[in-house]
């Protein structure tokens, strides 16, 4: 793939990954200042991108948005992903923010591969190779000095936020392994916008009880169109329109500049300090993309 293709798609993937970094600013930014609960975030989020999501495969592709539902199995299996793979994501993940900061939280995120390679070597029974290893020991001492800063033997971070963003990290797994055989029937932008939409109901509740107690404001009005709009509509459909035009190994390793931007973003904005121990953790995780995108013989698929 050379040329303006592959410009378009390295333009698609990198633009994507700056603005689901910079939505985590800004959730990051909302909790600080209009302190409102996460769940009540997570629903109103996933509700409207849902809907947005199946609007935009109804205008662009024009097939009915109920096929899915034809098929009980698949019908099993959409579900298991909108509970365990898109609630669960969402919610560890802005859960990480509140409790931490967002790009701890980004970078956290990006131990999914690890959880990947365990999953496979366990249902396979086969040992992780050589880079497998190399990438879980990179996650495995960049979140230790993450959350220690290099201080053995404390926590230096908040222990929810520790604790949310592995999650994320665990949910980020589930979302790429559940909905792999759905993927491959149906057009993405149908499955993650039913994911989304169910996901929300449970919430849905929550969200009506606590509309009331919320000071709703035109800043906060904004937060939530930014994170749901540009954090999660512009975010996935510029990442999926990348893979048209780009290799999976190369959109998965330029998903790095997620972190980037919320690291910066939250230095420039928020006045977050880093420590060099910690820019030090982050990166080693994030080497494990890199890692993962070199070619390697009898890798577990």
């Amino acid at each position: 793939m050379a040329g303006k293709g592959r410009l378009t798609g390295l333009l698609l993937v990198i633009v994507g990954s700056i603005s689901w970094g910079a939505s985590g600013t800004v959730a990051d930014y909302m909790f600080l200042t209009q302190h409102v609960p996460v769940l009540w975030v997570v629903g109103i989020r996933m509700f409207l991108a849902g809907i947005l999501l199946l609007l935009t495969y109804k205008i662009t592709v024009g097939g009915s948005i109920f096929t899915i539902w034809h098929d009980k199995s698949q019908a099993s299996l959409l579900i298991c992903f909108a509970i365990f793979g898109m609630l669960m994501s969402q919610f560890s993940y802005l859960s990480a923010v509140r409790f931490g900061n967002a790009a701890t939280a980004t970078v956290l995120q990006f131990t999914t591969p690890v959880f990947i390679i365990i999953y496979y070597s366990i249902s396979r029974r086969k040992l992780p190779v050589r880079l497998d290893v190399i990438s879980i020991i990179l996650a495995v001492v960049g979140t230790y000095l993450l959350a220690t800063k290099g201080e053995f033997g404390s926590l230096t971070i908040s222990k929810l936020g520790l604790f949310f963003g592995i999650c994320a990290g665990i949910a980020g797994a589930n979302c790429t392994l559940i909905p792999i055989k759905l993927l491959n029937k149906y057009d993405p932008r149908l499955i993650c916008g039913w994911a989304m939409l169910l996901g929300s109901l449970p919430i849905q509740p929550i969200v009506v009880i606590d509309t009331p107690h919320i000071n709703i404001n035109p800043t906060l009005i904004f937060e939530l169109i930014f994170i749901t709009i540009v954090g999660t509509m512009v975010a996935y459909l510029f990442y999926v329109a990348s893979l048209n035009y780009l290799e999976p190994a190369v959109t998965g390793t330029l998903s790095s500049f997620e972190p980037l931007t919320a690291a910066i973003l939250s230095v420039s904005f928020l006045h977050l300090k880093l420590t060099f121990v910690e820019v030090i953790g982050g990166l080693l995780i994030l080497m494990m993309a890199f890692v993962q995108a070199l070619p390697q013989k009898n890798k577990l698929e």
